[in-house]
């Protein structure tokens, strides 16, 4: 049994919703297939950060346009996001504050409404924290963090309404080859044709390009989080969603007192392991690892003695070698296209490079987008994406 469209998208995380909502906007009849439900993978698992300060200026670009969608979701998409504006706070010590005042300069130049703050001013910020160890600190207070399911299911509404589908729990997709060229997918028992074909599945595209040849180094990354109870004043202010270089770990305030913050599985956070191999599960943090985190924020964050361990998680993000995403053409192979390797930042770039790689589908030129540094030949050519003030800890900025 077949069926035909224009595109098919393989998953339904924030990178296959954004890529087929934005192509089917541009009139494309597009079918999503995902063999789970929307937001299964790494993409529900996220902290949901929606922020801007980056060190290099292609992903600041990606960036800064997710955050404008995020502030206008309702006009872009349609439905809501869930985002809400708690500020994003990145703390640096002494000896990067002379990076991140360039950095913090760059973000300017792009319209972004940010600050560097010295030690103080953090504390003026945020006035639970502890000035302790801080260089320098980036404040951009009209960025924050959004919710998973709002983004893609209003990503997938609207695909909907303009006419494209949603297929869900197929099982595992297999690409249809004929010589050199996509032309389409098997999902379940049920093939689709069409002569363009996106990858989005996270980790999983690493098995699914192969299937037409290509070896794409994308591998399991677990990023590990826990939820902690702080014991504070009615009205205490939420905390700042913070990427804090000086104790190696992030947070974000949730609703009600609670804390989101990094617990376990470290050294995929830091890239200082090696790859991730195989499909093999990965396990949530103890409770033991997210005590662990909690306490090397006590420098930081002094009411957290006080505070009481809830639950851990795990996502399976995917993490490529020099811990950027790849999108774009697949050399070699006609009408196959991927936008993968999160690698802890996919949520937050998903909307932006979706919409970015839809245009490169519906015909914009390749070499002359935006995404074209994040393409697969950047491996082989050594054209390195980095900016000229770049940090040390992982990818993360």
């Amino acid at each position: 049994m077949a069926e035909t469209a224009d595109l098919v998208v393989v998953g339904a995380g924030i990178a296959g919703a954004s890529v087929g909502f934005f192509a089917a906007q541009r009139g494309l009849r597009v079918v999503v297939i995902e063999q789970g439900l929307p937001a299964s993978g790494a993409s529900g698992f996220t902290a949901g950060y929606i922020r801007c300060h980056y060190a290099n200026p292609h992903e600041a670009y990606f960036a800064v346009e997710s955050w404008r969608m995020h502030s206008h979701w309702a006009e872009v998409v349609g439905g809501q996001s869930g985002f809400r504006r708690n500020g994003f706070l990145f703390i640096v010590p002494p000896a990067l504050a002379p990076a991140l005042a360039e950095n913090v300069a760059l973000m300017r130049q792009m319209g972004v409404p940010t600050e560097a703050l010295d030690a103080q001013g953090v504390v003026l910020a945020q006035p639970f924290l502890s000035p302790e160890g801080i260089g320098a600190a980036a404040w951009e207070p009209e960025s924050g963090f959004a919710d998973p399911g709002d983004s893609i299911g209003s990503l997938l509404a609207g695909l909907r309404a303009r006419g494209g589908q949603v297929r869900l729990e197929t099982g595992p997709a297999r690409l249809v080859m004929a010589q050199e060229r996509v032309v389409g997918v098997r999902a379940g028992d049920i093939d689709i044709l069409a002569p363009r074909v996106v990858l989005t599945a996270g980790a999983a595209t690493r098995g699914l390009a192969a299937q037409a040849g290509v070896e794409l180094p994308v591998f399991p990354m677990p990023i590990g989080a826990g939820l902690l109870r702080r014991q504070v004043a009615p009205g205490s202010p939420m905390p700042a969603c913070t990427i804090d270089h000086t104790t190696e770990q992030w947070y974000r305030g949730e609703i009600g007192d609670d804390l989101v913050i990094g617990a376990g599985y470290e050294d995929s956070i830091g890239f200082s392991a090696g790859p991730e191999e195989g499909d093999k599960p990965f396990a949530s943090p103890t409770r033991e690892e997210l005590v662990a985190g909690a306490a090397r924020l006590l420098s930081r964050m002094p009411d957290l003695e006080r505070a009481m361990p809830r639950g851990t998680w795990v996502g399976v993000d995917s993490r490529t070698p020099d811990g950027h995403a790849i999108a774009g053409p697949l050399p070699g192979v006609e009408g196959l296209y991927v936008l993968t390797g999160g690698n802890g930042k996919g949520f937050k770039f998903g909307p932006s490079m979706g919409r970015t790689l839809a245009s490169v589908i519906a015909g914009e030129p390749f070499a002359a987008s935006p995404l074209h540094p994040f393409g697969l030949e950047r491996f082989t050519t050594g054209q390195a994406i980095r900016g000229a003030h770049e940090y040390a800890w992982g990818s993360f900025a």
